[in-house]
């Protein structure tokens, strides 16, 4: 790979970068990966640890206990839930057994959707996401560009990498209009246990009520653990889930993903300190930027920031350059679709960590 495009790889790409800018992996300041700065949860490494011989045993091939946690977790029926190697297999799945002739997309998204479906033999239009609406849904719009022949409608919440979201009200409009045309509704929310809970971003409480609803949701970022690959999906339309079941390779889910998903949905003192941090860090980022020059950071409900370099000598890459040579490694998102050359995207890490972004950010924009 040519190192001119390496400020738009993914943010778990540190290998990659590590090579081609000659910096220990543990160096790297990883502001890119959106991960939760806190770590794996002891009380998953202790479960690994204490159970090394359950590698001589396969898992439970219907993954009972492990659902029945997730299910404690979300509030949801058990029955109703489908776990996976990561939630990018049940995207894939779900597009797979779902296999949309027209789908439709709110974007800038992560490009597995669009992907998928092209894979699938179907074909996808991107809705946009507007900077001059602050890349907040148009609820109405939307509505208006999901007809009868709109198979599927693809919804990340809270958006990546807006950080922007749709609250639940909204969410239950649109899937009664999406009910009315036949189309199905795939909502990624990888993101959403670090939104404020007064904001009601969730959309799983609506899956009992509307069968074309697939909410899914992975482990990677909240629990720190994207090497462990554990994603969860939630649906009431019981024969969509035996389709994706029988379609799933069996014991896709590794034991120790499954002994680290029945530990960490039950651990509430670790998603507790991790909503203290991300709410109280997110207030003080986004103020600290408010008062930046030459910046603009959108409003985010989510463990990352998108901002806007408004200075016209600057772009996105110039300062992903300068950043990496401090170790600090950030997103570039010009890649995304209805972004630019002057977009980036980083999450928010440890109080200390923060602070030496914020600093060094406004040295390369100031």
């Amino acid at each position: 790979m040519k190192k001119g495009n390496l400020h738009t790889l993914h943010g778990g790409d540190l290998d990659e970068i590590s090579r081609i800018y000659g910096i220990d992996k543990k160096d790297i300041l990883n502001f890119s990966g959106n991960v939760n700065p806190l770590g794996l949860p002891l009380s998953v490494k202790n479960a690994i640890i204490n159970n090394p011989d359950a590698a001589v045993n396969y898992p439970d091939v219907s993954y009972v206990e492990l659902r029945r946690a997730i299910g404690e977790y979300t509030g949801t029926d058990h029955e109703h839930i489908v776990v996976g190697n990561g939630s990018t297999e049940l995207i894939s799945l779900f597009i797979k057994i779902t296999a949309p002739k027209k789908a439709l997309i709110v974007s800038p998204a992560y490009s597995e959707y669009l992907n998928e479906v092209k894979l699938s033999g179907g074909s996808a239009e991107l809705f946009p996401l507007r900077d001059e609406e602050e890349f907040r849904l148009n609820e109405e719009r939307l509505i208006t560009a999901v007809t009868d022949d709109t198979d599927l409608l693809v919804i990340c919440n809270p958006n990546n990498p807006t950080g922007t979201y749709i609250d639940c009200a909204v969410i239950k409009k649109l899937l009664a209009h999406c009910k009315e045309t036949g189309t199905y509704v795939m909502i990624d929310e990888t993101y959403v246990e670090f939104s404020d809970r007064e904001k009601n971003v969730s959309a799983i409480p609506l899956a009992k009520e509307f069968k074309n609803l697939f909410v899914i949701r992975g482990t990677s970022k909240f629990f720190a653990c994207p090497g462990l690959r554990l994603g969860y999906g939630i649906c009431s339309d019981e024969g969509l889930l035996e389709r994706i079941n029988k379609c799933k390779d069996p014991w896709s889910v590794n034991i120790f993903a499954e002994i680290a998903g029945r530990t960490m949905f039950a651990d509430r003192e670790y998603a507790k300190r991790t909503l203290e941090l991300t709410g109280r860090e997110r207030k003080r980022i986004y103020a600290a930027l408010k008062e930046f020059k030459n910046i603009h950071v959108y409003e985010s409900q989510s463990n990352f920031f998108l901002c806007r370099i408004e200075k016209e000598d600057i772009t996105s890459t110039q300062i992903f350059e300068e950043l990496i040579k401090d170790n600090i490694l950030i997103r570039d998102a010009s890649d995304f679709p209805y972004l630019g050359s002057r977009y980036l995207r980083f999450c928010i890490l440890d109080e200390n960590s923060n602070t030496l972004l914020l600093n060094s950010l406004k040295k390369c924009i100031e």
